[in-house]
């Protein structure tokens, strides 16, 4: 089944609850994740079960994103956390689900197959339903630009839909330069980019790991390089998937502006600390974008104002 991509006017959310489970890439912990609907305005909410009340409920908005660079985190006002929620950020922007209340008994969503694809599959399977209230969208007005210091970048320029076009270069040459240009538009997020794995470089496993992180990783949930080989049985899944992974990251980012945006992404070597630079950016010049759509006059919510836990209905 491949959805369309939709610049509807009225938001969505998953017609019915849907669980999924695995290992945390970094922690090596098992957890267990359970997506359900949610009324319109609610956004996508984290709910981590294992913390008690209100401490437990943290809204995916930039003004909750914490600068990482492995991962995109979220934290709420009491400094309870979630990691790696960026592949389910990214099915839920490529699938246009505007609402839902994901539930999680851990501090970091499951690496699952290191892509999006089995949410994606469940999203599809359960279905996708409309709600009684209207879509609003980001419109970028200007460019908004974010520069790390290794010479990263990425900007922000306006555009009619989201159009997408990045570019890598890694020095091993199995990865080596790859470009990725994607357009909303095409109504192809399912097959060109949703199963894009994450990888990394042999090398960089270890001192990972010396570092704590990569607890869950293997090859069972990422692409692994070493000197140009790809380790992996069955080897890649589709032309410069890295590049497609990389794309696939910058979908679930975005996605933290809270609604969907009508921009052109360009960047070089994106990345999760720099994708929060750029977002934060865009909501910080307001002379740089404007709401269409909705109540147009209505100011970009933070985090402090959206309600803190609204379950449409639980199957």
């Amino acid at each position: 089944m491949k959805p369309t991509f939709h610049q509807d006017d009225m938001q969505t959310s998953v017609a019915a609850a849907f669980t999924l489970a695995g290992v945390g890439v970094h922690s090596g912990r098992y957890t267990k994740m359970t997506v359900r609907p949610a009324l319109a305005d609610t956004g996508i909410l984290f709910h981590r079960t294992d913390v008690a009340g209100e401490e437990g409920h943290i809204l995916a908005h930039a003004s909750n994103a914490i600068e990482t660079q492995l991962c995109t985190r979220i934290e709420n006002r009491f400094g309870v956390g979630i990691n790696m929620i960026e592949h389910v950020m990214a099915a839920f922007h490529g699938l246009g689900v505007d609402n839902a209340i994901v539930e999680i008994d851990s501090s970091e969503v499951p690496i699952l197959d290191g892509s999006s694809l089995q949410v994606v599959e469940r999203i599809l399977q359960v279905g996708i339903s409309r709600l009684h209230a209207e879509r609003r969208y980001i419109e970028v007005l200007a460019p908004v630009s974010a520069q790390l210091e290794n010479g990263a970048w990425a900007q922000l320029s306006p555009a009619d839909q989201l159009t997408i076009d990045i570019d890598i270069d890694f020095v091993d040459p199995g990865i080596g330069q790859q470009r990725c240009q994607f357009d909303m538009t095409q109504d192809d997020f399912v097959t060109e980019l949703s199963s894009a794995r994450t990888f990394c470089m042999l090398k960089d496993v270890e001192k990972m790991r010396n570092a704590g992180l990569a607890k869950g990783g293997s090859m069972d949930n990422a692409l692994v390089y070493d000197n140009g080989r790809i380790l992996n049985e069955g080897g890649l899944r589709m032309t410069n998937e890295c590049v497609r992974h990389k794309a696939l990251d910058c979908m679930g980012d975005l996605y933290l502006l809270g609604m969907p945006v009508k921009a052109k992404l360009s960047s070089h070597m994106p990345g999760h600390r720099l994708s929060t630079i750029l977002v934060r950016a865009l909501l910080e010049a307001p002379d740089c974008f404007r709401i269409v759509g909705g109540d147009e006059g209505l100011q970009v919510a933070s985090a402090a104002s959206m309600p803190a836990l609204a379950v449409a209905q639980s199957a």
